[in-house]
């Protein structure tokens, strides 16, 4: 394809869209807001699962065994727990490290610890499980309940079940609510692309009687649709990275203590895979609605 080509389709492209400004304005608009649904929930979505991660390594399991029991008893325990699948780590725990874990967590002077020491210790042996994932706690617990010589088994269920539920419930909602906003913009970028089309419908036969391939003919209104889509992805994504940066660090300041446990990802992390899927999709919707709408229009 020759330059002078090229330049012909970008120039026709712009024409069309400053002759139908109302339309490319509601069209680019309807990209703006179907990426920035789309930057919303990959957002919020990558965030939730960034803690999950970085909270499977702090939420685990902890195992309390019943009674007395001999070193063989417990080695073989570990194994059978350490077998299970999703298990990651077992470490046994002496109830001589469970009294002094809590008198250093306590205080060792404090006055519930009197009387308690190596010959008379209530605590029992216990374990701490590491999990590849917080998803699988369930599956685990279910296999440590049918277990022999277990007396307790604590967990941060409540914590890890909300955290999976809302991470879901955002990935189900982001989708649907793209979808429809995709759908949309398509559907009004297809009206716009619609008016340029009837506009030089005259044009078009003149070409089309000329010998002008289908090509040829498109190319400019398939630029006309890239336009709309890179103009309508670029405005979140210039707006959307500075508000990101500081959003976490208002929560930061309004939340501390969140940050002693857990992280939000850095703008460049999340922006690495952002920046070029808003791109991806914003030319697309401006392809698909371009080509669809000048389709029946080449039939002369």
């Amino acid at each position: 394809m020759r330059p002078s080509t090229i330049k012909y389709f970008i120039k026709e492209g712009f024409g069309s869209l400053k002759k139908n400004l109302l339309m490319t304005v509601a069209s680019i608009i309807a990209v703006i807001a179907c990426i920035s649904i789309m930057s919303f929930s990959y957002c919020t979505v990558t965030n939730l699962q960034y803690m999950l991660d970085q909270m499977e390594d702090s939420i685990g399991i902890s195992v309390f065994l019943k009674g007395d029991m001999t070193s063989e008893e417990i080695e073989s325990m570990k194994q059978q727990i350490s077998s299970i699948e999703h298990v990651t780590g077992v470490t046994y725990v002496s109830p001589r490290d469970s009294l002094e874990n809590l008198k250093n967590e306590w205080g060792a002077d404090e006055d519930i610890f009197i009387g308690f020491d190596d010959q008379n210790n209530p605590l029992s042996h216990s374990f701490q499980i590491s999990l590849d994932q917080i998803e699988s706690q369930g599956a685990v617990i279910a296999e440590l309940d049918q277990m022999e010589g277990i007396d307790n088994v604590e967990y941060g269920q409540s914590l890890s079940e909300v955290l999976v539920r809302v991470s879901r419930i955002f990935q189900i909602g982001g989708l649907l609510v793209m979808a429809v906003l995709g759908v949309i913009s398509v559907m009004i970028i297809i009206n716009t692309i619609r008016i340029s089309v009837m506009n030089r419908r005259v044009e078009i036969n003149i070409m089309k009687y000329v010998g002008a391939t289908d090509w040829f003919i498109r190319w400019p209104f398939i630029i006309e649709g890239v336009i709309i889509g890179l103009v309508g992805a670029l405005v979140p994504l210039i707006v959307g990275m500075p508000l990101y940066s500081k959003v976490v660090t208002v929560f930061y300041e309004y939340v501390p203590f969140v940050e002693s446990f857990v992280h939000f990802r850095l703008t460049g992390d999340v922006y690495l895979f952002l920046l070029p899927a808003s791109l991806i999709f914003g030319v697309l919707l401006g392809v698909v609605g371009s080509v669809t709408s000048i389709k029946k229009h080449l039939q002369v």
